[in-house]
């Protein structure tokens, strides 16, 4: 700001000098402001031009930097993208993998359980076949001894009114001749 003064307080002393006096421009009131002015373009050239050229400069590295950064990062989140979308889609086949699998065990399982239920029942009906064979078998044997003790009472009901002191020594008599003869 104190440059921009200095280069300019001479234009305004000159100016300020021609409207007090009201002769004509001499050669060097031309020539003053001329150089004032070269003077001006030489300043600005020596020390306001590198500062902008570096101001500049740095400017345009600091913009590409942040470009170049930003690029990069760009590019990262690109791959980081890519690499979830990946994950993503590997996740998704591989629970569609585990689903099928699930289902697959759940099936395999139904089937066993079916295979042990019908196997169970044809047990089961095979052990109600045998248990009601023995069943009958036991009723048979209860009614068979049920009839011979029956027949037994009878005979003997029978034997003890028809049956004669006389008869009854005879077939002692025969039947201890029977075991005799068989020894």
């Amino acid at each position: 700001m104190r440059l921009f003064e200095l280069l300019f307080s001479a234009q305004l002393w000159a100016a300020s000098s021609a409207e007090a006096e009201e002769h004509a421009a001499s050669i060097i009131q031309l020539v003053f402001p001329l150089i004032n002015f070269l003077i001006f373009l030489y300043l600005v050239k020596r020390f306001l031009l590198p500062l902008a050229k570096d101001y500049f400069r740095s400017r345009r590295e600091e913009i590409l930097g942040a470009v170049e950064g930003a690029d990069e990062e760009k590019r990262q989140a690109e791959e980081k993208l890519r690499d979830y979308q990946g994950k993503l889609s590997r996740l998704v086949a591989e629970a569609r993998e585990i689903q099928a699998a699930l289902r697959a065990e759940g099936e395999r399982e139904r089937a066993k359980l079916v295979a042990e239920a019908e196997d169970l029942a044809a047990k089961i009906k095979v052990d109600a076949g045998f248990l009601a064979e023995q069943e009958v078998k036991i009723a048979r044997r209860q009614i068979r001894a049920e009839i011979a003790r029956l027949a037994q009472q009878a005979a003997q009901q029978v034997l003890q009114r028809h049956l004669t002191p006389a008869d009854q020594k005879r077939l002692v008599e025969e039947f201890l001749t029977d075991l005799g003869g068989a020894r």
